[in-house]
């Protein structure tokens, strides 16, 4: 079984990394195509493996954004040129529309069957802003043979747009749940130690998706109130300046006594133990597809602030956090009150992590592999 990966966020995401590394430990022969915007991410997160391959093409123009189908066009061709799809028995699209239309168009030509996800970008953008993709989406998830969520939350949102509603009862069948995994570092230093202080941690950038001034806001409006006069806001990340990081980082200048920032932190000890240090963790992003930080932090025992309907919305019981209206400061307040006020109620205690373990999520993905490959050739076989 060889399987094709094509996944145009591979450079910039650990998560497609994760995945690929133990799909390679279990033997599946794997190919990865990432076409990339800049120069630059051209071999990033490539790893050495027994079993799999990368083609990277620098091939992605940024007007391509304007004309869906002529970048479709022209991917399709570069993916060719770069893959031999005839030796490929299986596609793994990583996002439905910019890498499912390839998928679709691999199957349309050489029958290859393929599974497709369904990311945020996919429903905060494609299925919200560009109609004119809608037909061609459609025509994706009816010849797809597994249509994969990451999130129970995103594929409630996707259940009820619009966009999906013409085909639902044809497609809804094929809808598989498959959250992300957490690195084998957290699994390993999973802890359910009670956490003290009024510390409050974020960790990401400051894209304005992210929302991080509203959460400093909602924070130092919480200062204002007899008791916790003490409660900061620990910030580990940064980058993604833009519009957003520029008032994120306005906010931390202008209060260094409520907020503070600790810049990037890779080393993960150093990280579980600003982790320990803080008594909860919150993000409030616009749209999440999934958030594996929140994880990351339950882990450590941080019961967690989250937006409702994303990221993991609908994954746990309401024993690990509270979730708000992002673009409500008010709400977030309520949040992180709650959790610091009600602090025992919440924790890790009900999660099973094991549900989160790449090992065993790749384990899954090579049994849907395997089950499409074997029906479709039970399929031939009556055929004659």
């Amino acid at each position: 079984m060889r399987v094709l990966h094509v996944c145009n966020g591979f450079a910039g995401s650990k998560v497609h990394v994760s995945l690929a590394q133990k799909l390679d430990i279990l033997g599946i022969d794997q190919m990865v195509y990432c076409p990339v915007r800049e120069l630059s991410l051209i071999g990033k997160n490539q790893f050495a493996g027994n079993h799999i391959e990368f083609a990277y093409s620098y091939c992605i123009k940024s007007w391509y954004k304007y004309v869906f189908h002529y970048k479709a066009f022209m991917l399709y061709r570069n993916l060719k040129s770069n893959v031999n799809l005839k030796t490929i028995d299986i596609i793994h699209a990583h996002t439905l529309f910019s890498d499912g239309v390839l998928a679709y168009k691999a199957n349309k030509e050489f029958g290859i069957p393929y599974v497709v996800a369904v990311r945020n970008t996919d429903v905060n953008g494609f299925v919200r802003l560009m109609k004119h993709c809608h037909h061609l989406g459609r025509e994706i998830l009816l010849n797809a043979e597994k249509v994969l969520f990451i999130s129970s939350a995103l594929q409630k949102t996707f259940e009820q747009s619009s966009f999906v509603k013409p085909v639902l009862e044809k497609v809804k069948g094929k809808f598989e749940l498959l959250p992300n995994g957490i690195d084998d570092y957290w699994h390993e230093h999973i802890s359910h130690d009670e956490h003290k202080g009024h510390d409050v941690l974020y960790v990401g950038d400051f894209s304005s998706n992210k929302n991080v001034v509203r959460l400093a806001k909602a924070v130092l409006e919480l200062r204002k109130e007899e008791g916790f006069g003490d409660v900061r806001l620990v910030i580990v990340g940064g980058d993604k300046e833009g519009k957003g990081g520029g008032k994120t980082q306005a906010m931390i200048n202008a209060n260094p006594e409520a907020i503070r920032a600790l810049g990037k932190i890779y080393d993960k000890d150093k990280l579980a133990e600003v982790m320990r240090s803080c008594s909860i963790f919150a993000m409030t992003s616009i749209h999440e597809t999934f958030g594996l930080v929140y994880l990351e932090a339950l882990s450590q025992n941080l019961p967690v602030v989250y937006t409702k309907g994303q990221g993991i919305d609908g994954l746990f019981d309401d024993t690990v956090g509270v979730g708000v209206n992002p673009k409500s400061v008010d709400d977030i307040y309520r949040g992180l009150r709650e959790l610091l006020i009600h602090h025992d109620k919440y924790g890790n205690q009900k999660v099973d992590f094991k549900l989160f373990d790449w090992g065993s999520i790749a384990k899954r993905y090579s049994e849907h592999y395997k089950n499409i490959l074997n029906n479709n050739q039970a399929s031939k076989s009556m055929s004659f």
